[in-house]
């Protein structure tokens, strides 16, 4: 072989093998999509591995060329800098590994049908981790719990880590090793957690504005995409129509949406185990270190956490109040009452120890501070929503370690002020002079939509339904005015029982149109009390349960403190929806048709007007029908029915209605429903 040759044949190796297939490195899971990015260029998180030219020998540039001297710079929990449209956080040390919660609301929306309900959005809890020269963004999991000290936790641990939600490769290193990352994209990917529009355009989609504070950093984003009429819209509504065919599918749709991140609270609240014969939403999870040595599924309740400024005093004022941000959207002649509607449980709080516990304010303007979002993570708020919908809301976000409510949030929907006129009207127009025309005077409707609220902030303090509550007081005291001025001036004893206005009370009892509305009652006062007060002494959750255990043995002596029964639904004819005096359906049920046969007797004068059309007269007189049907449906219940407490340790849950009072429903309905 000549020398031509030799080289010749080496110069053929080394093409052969610049060409040949190379095995290629798994990217991390999951990749924030390069194609979503737009231009394709510079780099970002997503675990895009490949190496900037101008990056030194370690891929890693200067501090100086990645947050340049253009860079819009917003200290906090987070620096958050704004450079050239991207947006970067410098995470500091001491924040990785600090779990934080993650809500996404929406801000506007051309998904939202004018008739369907507002959707919530993400909660998620999440944590920054950093493995080397990247970061990770991890969500939590909290459905096993053990004792940290205890060596099962070795093993819950690994099971509790949750989804890595997306990684960044760190640009540069800020003071105090501070990881600065691009997360331009992270808003705007389609990572399923995060509730993307459905078929998200990352080139009409972009960072709008974003925030950072000691303990929070917020980012605001329009996405645009093909959308998807559930995205924005949630329970209910046609999955089209509305103004331009807003919901339609196949046209594009653009959201406005905000992302709030805040730290979760250093030292978890204190829990408080969860009792089946008190109403509370809770938080489950299976712990792997009780005493008892068998796996258990524990339940602790959501709430507020108040802790008193003076521990040595009966009632003192908490460190931090709970504050409840009225929409600035809200028509300004009902911000008062939706104010009154929040502070009416102040009192029930002083009860258990707390004055000046829980505030409305109405929330400022973006004029008047831009800064401040209803949809922030640290602010609870009465959203005002402008939809069809006649109906309202109200729930809470928790700190999964403790049960702590962090952001409560209630929505009213605008139409709420037609169904309350509707169901007034109907229930007790006889009684009251100003529900014999229409519309309703501004006074009243203020006052349905006060009741409304204090319902709906029940909700979000913590308190699910309690629909036994109408059953715990006799029929025949509902028409007594000494007897509703003795229980606080209502006919429930709870604001969340759904026993709306006082049907059973009849025009010669001459009761007070102030007594036809529920009101905060002694159910009320005795819940707060036993999830809100202070056990001296306790250290623990387990060492609060002698006493609370003695709080709720008082259902057994005075029955208007006493819970809907677990697993009582649909047999227990004093746990019924829409019903008053259900403590003999059959009586309140004759007071009640009485009223409506007033109510059809008046339905002409009051829905007829000249020149108009006859829409009032056919929603009332349907409203009328609806209300026969509750009626009857009320007395149908006590057939096989069963009355129930909820108990813990000995004597019966259930006893079978007497056989008497089957045979009185029976008749009644015979005589009534069956009757042509």
């Amino acid at each position: 072989m000549n020398r031509l040759t030799y080289i010749l044949l080496i110069a053929l190796v080394a093409l052969s093998s610049l060409f040949s297939p190379q095995p290629v490195a798994a990217s991390p899971t999951p990749t924030l999509a390069p194609q979503q990015r737009g231009g394709g260029a510079g780099r970002r998180g997503g675990g895009d591995d490949e190496s900037d030219d101008e990056d030194d020998s370690n891929g890693m540039k200067e501090y100086s060329e990645v947050i340049t001297e253009d860079a819009i710079t917003k200290p906090g929990m987070f620096d958050v800098h704004e450079v050239d449209g991207d947006l970067f956080f410098e995470i500091p040390a001491e924040e990785l590994g600090t779990e934080m919660l993650l809500i996404q609301r929406t801000m506007e929306s051309t998904l939202q049908n004018p008739g369907s309900f507002f959707g919530g959005g993400p909660r998620l809890i999440v944590q920054w981790e950093r493995d080397g020269d990247r970061v990770i963004l991890r969500q939590k999991e909290y459905d096993l719990i053990a004792d940290e000290s205890a060596a099962v936790w070795d093993a819950i641990a690994g099971f509790r880590k949750g989804p890595v939600l997306a990684t960044f490769d760190v640009e540069t290193y800020g003071a105090d090793s501070a990881s600065v990352i691009d997360v331009s994209d992270l808003f705007l990917s389609s990572i399923s957690e995060f509730a993307p529009i459905a078929g998200l355009n990352r080139g009409r989609s972009w960072v709008e504005d974003s925030w950072s504070f000691e303990d929070a950093v917020n980012v605001q984003v329009t996405q645009s995409g093909s959308g998807s009429a559930g995205a924005a819209g949630g329970r209910g509504g046609p999955p089209g129509g509305g103004r331009g065919g807003r919901g339609n599918t196949s046209r594009s749709q653009t959201v406005k949406k905000l992302f709030s991140m805040a730290r979760l609270p250093d030292d978890p609240m204190m829990p408080r185990w969860h009792d089946d014969r008190v109403g509370f939403n809770s938080s489950r999870s299976y712990d792997f270190t009780r005493p008892d040595n068998r796996l258990e599924q524990v339940r602790f309740i959501h709430r507020f956490r108040l802790e008193k400024q003076n521990q040595d005093v009966a009632v003192s004022d908490p460190v931090e109040p709970i504050t409840y941000w009225i929409d600035s959207a809200t028509p300004d002649w009902l911000k008062p009452w939706i104010v009154s509607g929040v502070e009416a449980w102040q009192p029930v709080f002083e009860e258990a120890g707390f004055s000046n516990a829980i505030f409305g304010r109405v929330a400022p303007t973006a004029e008047e501070d831009p800064s401040f979002s209803l949809y922030d993570a640290r602010n609870s708020a009465i959203y005002w929503r402008p939809s069809t919908v006649a109906n309202a809301t109200g729930g809470q976000i928790v700190d999964p370690r403790s049960g702590q409510i962090l952001k409560g949030e209630v929505n009213m929907y605008h139409n709420i002020m037609e169904l309350q006129k509707n169901w007034y009207f109907i229930q007790v127009g006889p009684l009251d002079e100003r529900a014999q025309s229409l519309p309703l005077p501004d006074s009243l409707m203020g006052r349905l939509v006060e009741y409304v609220v204090t319902h709906e902030i029940g909700h979000s303090i913590g308190f699910p339904h309690n629909m036994k509550a109408s059953a715990m007081y006799p029929a025949d005291s509902l028409r007594s005015r000494s007897f509703l001025e003795r229980m606080g001036g209502s006919h429930v004893a709870t604001l969340m029982d759904y026993s709306r206005f006082n049907y059973v009370a009849q025009p010669e009892d001459n009761i007070p149109p102030e007594y036809l509305i529920p009101k905060v009652g002694p159910y009320d006062r005795f819940a707060v009390r036993w999830g809100y007060a202070p056990i001296p002494g306790a250290k623990t959750a387990d060492d609060e349960l002698a006493t609370l255990d003695a709080w709720a043995r008082q259902q057994d002596e005075f029955p208007w403190l006493r819970f809907t029964t677990s697993d009582a639904a649909g047999s227990d004819p004093e746990a019924l929806t829409e019903a008053v005096g259900d403590e003999d359906a059959v009586k309140s049920t004759t007071y009640g048709m009485m009223n409506l046969g007033r109510v059809m007797d008046m339905m002409l004068g009051v829905a007829e007007k000249p020149g108009e059309s006859y829409a009032e007269l056919e929603t009332l007189y349907g409203q009328a029908v609806s209300q026969w049907g509750r009626y009857m449906g009320h007395v149908t219940a006590i057939v096989g029915g069963a009355q129930s407490q909820e108990k813990y340790g000995t004597g019966p849950r259930f006893e079978p209605v007497a056989k008497a009072r089957q045979r009185e429903a029976v008749e009644y309905l015979n005589n009534t429903a069956f009757h042509v």
